[in-house]
């Protein structure tokens, strides 16, 4: 069921690749302007919409890649930087634990959490930022972020 229309605008179509392109423009955005908390949340949308896409062509997320290579890890050295007993889930969880943090409070958790912004909101980009070239869709920022973090970080 749609909201009552308050007749200012018709309806609007959109492909959600570009509706995840528009967020990890803003992402971005709001990354190079400080304003971590928002580009977490956006980014993570991006991320989690383009997941879904490549999921629906047949083919792997960022996230899904890097789950993948941390077991090939496992498996070859019988090291891992989880917990041995750590399930996909559990990573996936894990690196989404911030993005759901700053999205949702549900009864009993605490209201104060501890987390680092700047490295949240660089590691949910940068999944986003794959799963969109993956994609073939480009990101009219992400030269400037990438020159940020170079210039800022030295990475």
């Amino acid at each position: 069921m749609s909201v009552p229309t308050l007749g200012y605008e018709d309806d609007t179509q959109l492909p959600k690749s570009e509706i995840a392109r528009v967020q990890l423009v803003e992402a971005i955005a709001l990354f190079l302007a400080g304003n971590y908390i928002c580009s977490i949340t956006l980014a993570g949308a991006a991320e989690a919409i383009y997941a879904g896409i490549l999921a629906d062509e047949g083919m792997t997320s960022a996230v899904e890649d890097s789950t993948a290579a941390i077991w090939q890890i496992r498996e070859r050295t019988q090291f891992s930087p989880f917990d041995g007993k750590a399930k996909k889930a559990d990573i996936y969880n894990a690196w989404n634990a911030a993005r759901n943090d700053l999205k949702h409070h549900s009864k009993g958790l605490a209201s104060i959490i501890s987390l680092n912004l700047f490295d949240e909101a660089y590691w949910m980009i940068k999944r986003a930022l794959a799963n969109a070239c993956k994609l073939g869709v480009p990101i009219a920022n992400s030269q400037y972020f990438e020159n940020w973090v170079v210039l800022n970080i030295n990475l």
